[in-house]
């Protein structure tokens, strides 16, 4: 055959196997539909190759198939008859791929997925999610089991290269075994199939999704097919089950054996073998595999570009690396939207409306999460919930919590870079003031009885409040930089971020040595530093502090900033045994707290002067002060201080050998710790109740709350020196290597340290007080 035949088979082979229609192939390439037919029927011999190159564009043809396009245009032979599928699962009509790597991470999800369609009362379920999660991989392997269940005839419909609705319905006709349909295609399919059992799966639906009437009315009038379809957003039918696929799960901390059984870390493992035979997650690379999952949000797609990176760069390094190795790396044997990150979200972001993609521009500016009104703040106007719902729909925006919203961090990335920079600036400032804003709401809402509400909130957006003040900082505003650590510390350091605290809060003092902070300001900011440092035990430090931040407040009138400072110092004098001094700031603190109707300040002025009168000893009035701070805190309802007076109160029934009433103590302040999640709290609480267990023969429950609270206190960078009688602890952890077996004393160890903070509450349930210590 002459060499202009063998183009014109291929070309038509090709055209037919995208359900392309020549006036539609000449339109996608650039050509007329004339000169397309023209080649289909051998009248060009020699096609130009930037022809070749723009019809094999069009069709989106793999590598394989370009080149056999490109010989057949210079004198290659025509296409053979089509062989028989080789080991392909051939099931019902149509041979599904053989996946070329065996799928992790997502048993439950095809359980579900299968159970749905055998089971369920839908008879479309549309597997969603963000380009790279997984959608289509997880559907070639439901198929398979529906047909391993003997499940009957499954076939599959690709509709990535499918360019207009029109031509889904002709597209699931062949799929089904209609070739040679003629007329109304859902008649035909009506008609070809009746009342018999079909899977129809519909891959990659995104871009058709006015095709919904369509196949709504053939599933009316098909009472035996089911359909699996993978979108990026729903079809929004009546008929549909939505079933969204989110991202394999990350490594909850960086372990080597947590790392290695997040399914997110399995998927990147046995990637990376595939280039590097001898990879395996060990302590060495464990942390740096850990964030590369999380900085990839699970995104399989992600994870296996990334992976493919290890035949050169070791983990450590592709970390710092990520963005340019998303960019770069190819899988050649996936479709080529796929096959780089970037290409997979451009097809994405091409379906959105302009509407929808300024506002996915915008929303790059925050870190981890954001709600509505964070976006209206931020980005402007009230007009926004339209286009939210339209990303939503994409799969580019991943919804939380109700009213909580987040991008995944490849998708941030990726809409960070498309924005104007001038553009992005402006949105930047408008972030870092809306969280300076939220700052000062926080004050009062960390003091008073929504507490345990205000730490959630504040933990939902800490990413953004770290990115904020990196802007203020950026931007020279030290001022609404340390104002926001003097509204927030309180936050900081419950939660166990007193380290980064630190760090934030220097480094803005430090500056301001430079200027740029008024009295106030720097009074701010050394409130933040020593109330984080009195969060770690770092009593010392706090010590070596200047203590003008009590003048600065007293003079700039801030009498809520005065309070704190005077709480502080005064803690810091009582805990370093500088008794004068601490009588001298409690006065002024109580003569404060009066008028100034604080009941945190107030209430927490009583325990440091309860803390105070024992050291003086003066025992039953300390008992009145803390009984008076038990009061306040629980008439106004603050969780957080309600603990704190609680452990001394066990502190000083301990020295008063009432280990009943310490226990009482103690168990009510670990419920208030783990119920608001304050680990300030939470270790001294578990290390004052591991030596109740110890004075009364509990030896392995000892064991594991003292496991418990060094876990909890290491990550949350508490020393030692904060810990009730830190000396004692050590004497009974001591007497309890001896009393126990040294392998059942590893075992409560272990267990204590992977305790849950919910678990913690039937570990403490164990212990009972006799008459005497044991």
């Amino acid at each position: 055959m002459r060499p202009a035949g063998a183009f014109a088979a291929h070309l038509r082979r090709f055209r037919q196997a995208a359900a392309l229609s020549q006036e539609e192939l000449a339109e996608r390439a650039g050509l007329t539909a004339k000169a397309v037919g023209s080649l289909e029927r051998g009248e060009r011999r020699r096609p130009y190759p930037t022809t070749v190159r723009a019809l094999a564009d069009a069709l989106g043809l793999a590598d394989e198939d370009r080149r056999i396009l490109a010989e057949a245009a210079q004198g290659g032979s025509p296409p053979p008859a089509p062989p028989e599928p080789r080991a392909a699962p051939v099931i019902g009509r149509t041979a599904f791929p053989v996946p070329p790597t065996p799928i992790l991470g997502r048993d439950r999800e095809l359980a579900e997925v299968v159970a749905l369609l055998r089971t369920g009362p839908a008879r479309l379920v549309t597997v969603t999610g963000p380009g790279g999660v997984g959608k289509t991989r997880l559907a070639w392997e439901v198929a398979a089991a529906l047909r391993g269940d003997g499940g009957g005839a499954a076939v599959a419909a690709e509709l990535a290269s499918v360019l207009s609705a029109e031509l889904v319905l002709p597209t699931v006709a062949r799929a089904v075994g209609l070739h040679a349909a003629t007329g109304d295609p859902t008649d035909a399919i009506a008609a070809f199939l009746g009342d018999r059992a079909q899977v129809v799966v519909l891959d990659n639906l995104e871009h058709v999704l006015e095709i919904a009437p369509g196949i709504a009315d053939l599933l009316g009038r098909c009472p035996g097919l089911v359909i699996l379809a993978t979108s990026r957003a729903p079809l929004r039918i009546r008929a549909e089950q939505e079933y969204p696929l989110a991202p394999l799960g990350l490594p909850r901390e960086a372990d080597v054996n947590a790392v290695a059984w997040s399914a997110a870390a399995q998927l990147f493992a046995d990637r990376a073998r595939a280039v590097a035979p001898d990879f395996t997650i060990d302590h060495r690379n464990a942390a740096a595999v850990a964030a590369i999952c999380r900085r990839l949000d699970g995104l399989p797609l992600a994870l296996e570009l990334a992976a493919s990176h290890l035949r050169h760069l070791p983990p450590a390094q592709l970390l710092t690396r990520l963005d340019t190795a998303l960019g770069t790396a190819r899988l050649r044997d996936l479709p080529t939207r796929q096959r780089t990150m970037g290409a997979t979200l451009d097809w994405s972001y091409q379906l959105l409306t302009d509407a929808e993609q300024s506002l996915l521009r915008a929303l790059s500016v925050f870190r981890g999460g954001f709600d509505l009104d964070a976006v209206e703040a931020v980005v402007g106007g009230t007009g926004v919930l339209p286009a939210l719902d339209g990303l939503v729909d994409q799969s580019l925006v991943a919804p939380q919590a109700p009213g909580r919203y987040r991008l995944l961090e490849p998708v941030r990335h990726y809409a960070a870079a498309l924005a104007d920079p001038v553009e992005a600036a402006a949105l930047a400032e408008r972030h870092a003031r809306y969280h300076a804003e939220l700052g000062r709401d926080a004050r009062a809402g960390l003091r008073g009885a929504d507490q345990g509400a205000w730490l959630d909130r504040l933990e939902e957006t800490h990413a953004n409040l770290r990115s904020a003040l990196r802007t203020l900082i950026a931007a020279g505003d030290l001022a609404t930089a340390a104002r926001l650590g003097g509204d927030t510390w309180l936050y900081w350091a419950l939660r166990g971020h007193a380290g980064e605290g630190i760090r934030w809060w220097e480094q803005i003092l430090a500056l301001a040595d430079e200027g740029g902070l008024d009295g106030l300001g720097r009074a701010a900011a050394r409130v933040a530093l020593a109330g984080l440092r009195l969060a770690t035990g770092d009593i010392a430090a706090v010590r070596e502090m200047p203590d003008t931040a009590v003048a600065d407040a007293r003079a700039g009138g801030d009498q809520g900033l005065l309070a704190d400072a005077l709480i502080l110092w005064s803690m810091a004098s009582v805990f370093a045994g500088d008794l004068a001094e601490a009588g001298s700031r409690v006065a002024e603190l109580s003569a404060l707290v009066g008028p100034l109707g604080d009941p945190w300040a107030a209430a927490h002025a009583r325990i440091v002067e309860a803390q105070l009168l024992l050291l003086r000893g003066e025992p039953g009035a300390s008992v009145a002060a803390l009984d008076a701070a038990e009061r306040t805190a629980r008439g106004a309802e603050l969780a957080f201080t309600l603990a704190t007076a609680l452990n001394m109160q066990a502190t000083l029934a301990l020295h008063a050998d009432d280990d009943g009433a310490a226990l009482r103590h103690l168990t009510e302040a670990t419920r208030l710790a783990v119920e608001v999640r304050t680990t300030w709290t939470l270790v001294y609480s578990l290390s004052a109740l591991a030596g109740v267990a110890v004075r009364h023969a509990e030896p392995a429950v000892a064991a594991s709350l003292f496991a418990a609270a060094s876990a909890t206190a290491e990550a949350s960078l508490l020393t030692v020196a904060f810990r009730p009688d830190s000396d004692a602890a050590e004497t009974q952890l001591d007497a309890l290597r001896r009393r126990l077996p040294e392998e059942e004393f590893r075992r409560a160890w272990e267990h204590g340290r992977t305790l849950r903070t919910d678990e913690v509450l039937d570990l403490v349930a164990r212990i009972s007080v006799r008459r005497g210590p044991g």
